[in-house]
């Protein structure tokens, strides 16, 4: 049950931005953009009631943009913020005022940047990977009419919101000629109490007929081996490559509360199955090469095949990870598509070996409505004491475009029995219901229990402990 204080906790959340928001919308005659992602949890297990929310106000005139975010954590959730006692519950997290003249745009405050690849720099926010590593600082850009230029200083965060290191970046591009661009990028950490300061990184880009190369090498000054990233993708008419490489040798680069600076491509595919995401590759800088290599072949209008292989070593090759992945998705007629998928991963990290096949229907019954039915399987060996064990996943799910979906998720694990392990549970299930109304605004519940799993994005990896309970999460966007 909601009790009546937590709904008040909610209310404050809301009320503050909103009174806010009415006070100045009167005087603006620019464009203002709002928007206010806010979810309560209630965890049956734990006892515990979080209230947390997002504010971001934009306002834009003629060059000028200012903007700002407003963030709760209501009390901070300890599965995030295990040394909660460092986030406040009521923060400004994020402003910052920009302004445009002809070819250079100046930003004061807050940004998001990236460098080439990210082997170098790269800032970013994602909520569901509790990510939000922007820096504080200035950012310039400048266009030209064969180049970009790129410099920053500032301030970087982790995750408590604390700033301990101050970095000063260029990066450039210049389109020498035709489809040929090479660039290169300069980062430099000042007030360190480590040997980690400068690291220099050079990138060609170049694009002939159908076939596109990107390449980048970058030196560290704490270490003499290079690290490199590289990628070709070609296209023909029935068919699509992509292959990458990599080699990340001592290339982390760090601040004084071990938060990363850099970023770089984890070469392993990225699933929307749960499933194929429990056993993920968590990505490190300091020790790994490997390859990806991915095919899509279109035999026909109707039918798409994918094949994807991954492989992960350490520089003493030992292996780290490695999948086989492949799924073939086909429209049966206008109304009925199908897929079906298959992959076999292997994870050090966790120390198994997981085959997961499944299958994905959707019907669509009218032009707005739809049914969704999605199976998975996978079937784990654990390479250290080669134990085995099973696990089975079924989602149900209508949906009626654009204002409704429900489903229903259900997941079994025959762990305790073969394994012979006291599990507390091995069986979940939850009912989730998502409602779009007034155009813009979401509403989403979920009620029930949850499987633990991680949550992964990039090669970047948070641990998400089992669930019971609910979860309301309310988008106000304007």
């Amino acid at each position: 049950m909601i009790r009546a204080n937590d709904v008040h906790m909610m209310k404050r959340t809301l009320i503050p931005t909103l009174i806010f928001l009415m006070s100045v919308v009167g005087g603006l005659k620019g464009q203002l953009s709002f928007k206010n992602t806010t979810q309560y949890t209630q965890w049956d297990e734990f006892d515990r009631n979080i209230v947390e929310s997002w504010t971001d106000l934009t306002y834009q005139k003629a060059q000028w943009l200012v903007g700002g975010r407003f963030e709760v954590n209501d009390p901070p959730d300890p599965f995030i913020f295990p040394r909660d006692t460092l986030v406040d519950e009521y923060e400004l997290t994020y402003r910052f005022v920009q302004y445009r003249y002809k070819r250079l745009t100046a930003r004061l405050g807050n940004f998001y940047t990236i460098f080439g690849r990210g082997l170098v720099l790269r800032t970013y926010e994602d909520r569901n990977l509790r990510v939000d590593n922007n820096i504080d600082g200035l950012k310039l850009n400048f266009t030209g009419r064969s180049f970009k230029l790129q410099a920053i200083g500032g301030k970087m965060r982790d995750k408590y919101n604390r700033r301990p290191n101050t970095v000063f970046g260029f990066d450039g591009e210049w389109n020498a000629f035709g489809d040929l661009t090479v660039g290169g990028s300069f980062l430099r950490q000042g007030e360190s109490s480590t040997d980690l300061h400068n690291v220099y990184a050079g990138r060609l880009k170049y694009s002939y007929n159908r076939l596109d190369f990107y390449g980048e090498v970058v030196k560290p000054q704490w270490h003499n081996a290079l690290s490199y990233y590289g990628a070709i993708n070609a296209f023909f008419s029935e068919m699509a490559f992509t292959f990458e490489v990599k080699d990340y040798n001592q290339l982390s680069f760090r601040n004084d509360y071990e938060t990363e600076y850099n970023a770089a491509p984890s070469l392993s595919r990225e699933h929307s199955f749960a499933l194929l995401n429990r056993h993920p590759h968590a990505l490190n800088l300091n020790d790994e090469k490997g390859y990806q290599f991915e095919m899509t072949y279109f035999p026909a209008t109707s039918t798409q095949i994918t094949l994807n292989h991954s492989q992960t070593y350490s520089h003493s090759n030992k292996r780290i990870f490695n999948e086989y992945y492949g799924d073939i998705h086909h429209y049966f007629s206008d109304k009925l598509e199908g897929r079906l998928a298959a992959a076999y991963t292997y994870d050090f990290t966790t120390r198994t070996e997981n085959l997961t096949p499944l299958t994905d229907l959707s019907y669509n019954m009218t032009p707005r409505d739809q049914i969704h039915i999605n199976y998975q399987h996978q079937h784990t060996i654990n390479t250290v004491n080669k134990s085995e064990y099973d696990s089975e996943l079924l989602i149900l799910e209508y949906s009626r475009s654009p204002y409704l979906t429900a489903g229903l998720v259900g997941e079994y694990t025959n762990q305790h029995q073969l394994n012979n392990i006291d599990l507390d549970r091995h069986t979940w299930l939850y009912g989730n219901i998502t409602l779009n109304f007034l155009r813009n605004q979401q509403l989403s519940v979920l009620y029930g229990s949850r499987q633990e799993g991680f949550v992964c994005v990039g090669g970047i990896c948070r641990y998400e402990p089992e669930f019971e309970g609910i979860e309301i999460k309310l988008t106000i966007r304007f």
